[in-house]
């Protein structure tokens, strides 16, 4: 596979922040929870507010983004395509639609852990900083009509305040609804 540079939106508690970041051969959820770096670097960055987020306030073709000031990314388009068969591909994952607080957004979606048992400490003993998430809609709590929604997101879980839920029904191809 070739190297990769992709689009992303990374927001913090203020700001959006869109730009190119060069993952390599990894995904940007591996980038993130490299151990190595306590930054990214993205090129051709764009600074938003997150209550004016398509107005761009600041342009720079390089930009250096704290990790720990990451509270989510999104990632959409053909970047994303397929995500969620490859998050449970390789180790069995269940689906669980999710709605998590990470102030200062609440964000819903759908969660893949691996492992039985409750979701809420599944998600707590899930190895890194930031997991993926798709179907992903984000809401800047102070400001409830500020929305983003993205086909995948990576949430920073070390900032997570709250989660509730609730284990995704499969519909059979009979259309019997069961456990996922």
């Amino acid at each position: 596979m070739p190297p990769e540079l992709i689009t992303a939106d990374f927001f913090t508690n203020q700001h959006r922040v869109r730009g190119q970041i060069f993952t390599g051969d990894r995904r940007l959820t591996d980038v993130l929870n490299d151990e190595l770096y306590s930054y990214v670097e993205l090129s051709k960055a764009e600074v938003a507010r997150v209550i004016e987020p398509e107005k761009v306030v600041y342009s720079y073709p390089s930009v250096i983004l704290m990790k720990e000031a990451i509270v989510f990314a999104l990632i959409t388009g053909a970047r994303s395509n397929g995500t969620a068969s490859r998050i449970s591909k390789y180790v069995e994952k269940k689906p669980y639609d999710v709605l998590l607080t990470l102030p200062p957004y609440e964000i819903s979606g759908r969660l893949y852990l691996r492992g039985t048992g409750d979701p809420r400490t599944l998600m707590i003993r899930e190895v890194g900083h930031f997991v993926p998430m798709t179907q992903a809609r984000a809401v800047f709590t102070l400001f409830p009509k500020v929305k983003f929604i993205g086909e995948v997101a990576i949430v920073n879980k070390a900032l997570l305040e709250v989660m509730g839920a609730l284990e995704t029904p499969i519909r059979s191809s009979d259309g019997i609804t069961g456990a996922g």
